[in-house]
């Protein structure tokens, strides 16, 4: 859908080419890679086919890019790319069986207004079309709550997609206002997952107090207005067949429709029908520490070397009967070390709790559903946490090497011919690890 949305806005950014003096060049910038992996230990639901031990992960792709000054306050970036993606088979017999398409996508495809004195003094800066935003640069893999995933059913996406600082672009519109050390980001997002085209207001602020030490906090108003609210919020009459077939059934055998709630008493009877919303308000607070400024940051350490950081969030602040009772198992919470290495290479640590008891199944969500999937996780065996070491290198200047080993919410999208949405990794002994390597300029 990315892609496809870029036409318009890529035709704007075309056309400001003219506008462009003979002194003021485009830049071009672009990138290619390979990534590859293996699952060494995953969760298979009961009575089910679908068992990744031992399948292959894989994409492949490349990107190409150009930025260019209008004036001294107008910029435009477009950014182009595709990705050959290997989906496993979600069976140990058809591990090796190679299954790809390509993914179009677009990096960006902007235009940005800055004022004058916005890179050195701080000021007014707005960007509209698809951007690359990215409020938390520390995380590797785990943590940025407020602008990944849905508020209900609260499901969380994983790093695996976005291995190793694959672009994060939102489409929309961004106004930033910086001074000092303080920024406040305002964001209109546009969502792309169904119900397509709801519109999410975020507003997102850090603060640099010193050189050693920031902190952020954001508020996302996921879906404030819908672009149709009967399918962002679902009343009554709302039935599977409305979503798409991939969106479920009730998480309960009492609970057949991916729509409501029939409340019942003590005997089963029924004594009320609560409807929902997509719509939900998602809360954000971070920091990161870098005690190395205390002790005048040895210069046999890089920069990002034993800087220690965290996020946490409140994912939906309202309560609702039966599956989103307690707001203590919506709030995950994670923690990142960058151990030293002295130069060598980058290497850091991140762990994660999510004490959410809802089916990880995120399929009913993206097709439209507001309630947990019709599958439950595996009930004392799941694991609340989550764990992802990732080590990296840049040589030659533009050469990229990259090594993640984790337990994280990977999603394999199910077997060829079953989709599930759940996570891979639902218990402390799965893991996976996948390696990438990049040539960029």
């Amino acid at each position: 859908m990315l892609f496809k949305n870029t036409i318009a806005i890529a035709a704007l950014v075309s056309a400001s080419t003219f506008a462009a003096t003979d002194t003021q060049k485009p830049s071009v910038h672009g990138a290619a890679w390979m990534q590859f992996g293996r699952i060494e230990n995953s969760y298979a639901t009961p009575g089910s086919a679908n068992n990744y031990d031992e399948n292959w992960l894989g994409n492949y792709g490349g990107l190409v890019g150009t930025t260019f000054q209008v004036d001294e306050n107008w910029e435009a970036g477009l950014g182009l790319g595709s990705i050959l993606v290997h989906l496993p088979r979600g069976s140990i017999s058809s591990a090796d069986i190679w299954y790809p398409f390509w993914v179009g996508f677009a990096s960006e495809a902007r235009l940005t207004y800055s004022q004058t004195s916005y890179a050195d003094k701080g000021g007014l800066q707005l960007n509209l079309g698809i951007f690359p935003y990215n409020y938390n640069s520390d995380s590797k893999n785990l943590g940025l709550y407020l602008l990944k995933g849905n508020v209900y059913p609260g499901t969380l996406v994983p790093g695996y997609a976005d291995l190793f600082g694959v672009v994060q672009s939102r489409a929309g519109a961004m106004g930033r206002y910086k001074i000092g050390g303080l920024t406040n980001d305002l964001l209109f997002v546009v969502e792309e997952d169904k119900p397509l085209y709801d519109i999410s207001i975020a507003d997102v602020v850090t603060w640099r107090v010193h050189s050693s030490f920031e902190f952020g906090f954001g508020v996302n108003f996921y879906r404030a207005i819908a672009a149709d609210p009967d399918a962002t919020s679902p009343g009554t009459d709302c039935r599977k067949e409305k979503l798409g077939p991939y969106s479920g059934s009730g998480p309960t055998p009492e609970q057949d429709n991916p729509c409501f709630i029939v409340e019942k008493d003590a005997l089963g009877n029924p004594t009320d029908t609560l409807t929902g919303s997509l719509a939900g308000t998602k809360l954000m607070a971070r920091f990161r520490l870098d005690p190395k400024v205390w002790f005048g940051s040895p210069e046999s350490m890089g920069g990002d070397e034993l800087v220690f950081y965290g996020e946490t969030a409140v994912i939906g602040v309202k309560d609702y009967p039966i599956f989103y009772t307690d707001i203590q198992r919506r709030i995950p919470v994670m923690m990142g070390l960058n151990l030293p290495t002295w130069k060598l290479f980058n290497l850091s640590v991140e762990g994660e709790f999510y004490a959410s008891k809802n089916s990880s199944d995120n399929l009913p969500a993206q097709n439209g559903s507001w309630l947990p999937g019709g599958t439950t996780d595996p009930g004392t065996g799941r694991d609340d946490w989550k764990w992802s070491v990732n080590a990296s290198r840049v040589v030659l200047g533009n050469i990229f090497l990259g090594l993640q080993v984790a337990n994280d919410h990977l999603r394999l999208g199910g077997t060829h011919n079953n989709a599930t949405g759940q996570e891979a990794m639902r218990t402390p002994q799965d893991w996976y690890w996948a390696f990438k390597t990049a040539f960029f300029f």
